[in-house]
């Protein structure tokens, strides 16, 4: 990258001090791998008019007046607009023949799940909620309004749908193998005792959407690889051309 060549050692080292230095060389790194991705015209066209229409830049007056105010030309403008179109061109040029295997490798973590839930601290409250709830005496959703001790305690202990990774690792397991109706047992976490029952419980599929997520973490994934690897040669230049030679 041409732009980071020209900043000295010390300009390098401030912005490494500031934590400044990795969201400079993602942006810059990321700002050359996109600038082959070619765009449809028609379509740059549109992505463009729609963000001047999003920022109320229409007028072409204000729209010269944002670009002197933010210190950017009609070409940056175009590039800010671009962005997400060429991210997802360069994902599936690149990427695409991979994303079946991220999907298997992450889909008990992508399968969707609503569940209801209550929290409270004291072990007992949740002994007796679990057996009011279990044997039929009274509604979930009434006590966990009642007795739940987290934000759950607004939506009638109702929450999602959301992805199954989302949850706490220890949250997840009981999710995963809950039949959905069912309501679990108390359990602890981090000082809470926990009644969940499972509403509902969706696989995920690997259709166009999932698809084009699968690329974009896999594209995520490599651009982070590669700017620890420039950021690394950066901090420490010397072992940088150690490990070269060595190699």
């Amino acid at each position: 990258m041409r732009s980071i060549k020209l900043l000295s050692e010390k300009v390098i080292k401030l912005l490494h001090t500031n934590n400044l230095l990795k969201p400079l060389l993602k942006a810059e790194y990321l700002k050359e791998v996109l600038s082959n991705v070619s765009i449809d015209t028609e379509e740059g066209e549109r992505e463009v008019t729609a963000l001047r229409k999003k920022l109320d830049l229409s007028d072409e007056s204000n729209y010269q007046k944002w670009l002197e105010v933010n210190h950017l030309d009609s070409n940056d403008f175009n590039n800010l607009a671009l962005k997400d179109l060429r991210v997802k061109a360069y994902c599936k040029k690149n990427f695409d023949h991979k994303a079946e295997s991220r999907f298997l490798e992450r889909k008990s973590q992508l399968d969707i799940v609503v569940y209801s839930l209550i929290r409270v601290k004291d072990i007992f409250t949740a002994k007796e909620i679990y057996l009011r709830i279990s044997e039929n005496e009274s509604d979930f959703g009434d006590l966990a309004s009642l007795y739940s001790e987290g934000i759950e305690n607004r939506t009638r202990g109702l929450v999602g749908p959301i992805p199954l990774g989302t949850a706490h690792p220890a949250l997840l397991e009981v999710l995963r193998t809950s039949k959905p109706g069912n309501v679990q047992p108390p359990f602890e976490i981090d000082g809470s005792h926990l009644v969940v029952r499972v509403e509902s419980y969706e696989p995920a599929q690997l259709d166009d959407f999932m698809r084009e997520k699968m690329t974009e973490e896999l594209f995520n994934q490599w651009i982070e690889v590669q700017v620890n690897g420039i950021h690394d040669s950066l901090i420490n230049p010397k072992q940088s051309q150690n490990d070269g030679a060595e190699s």
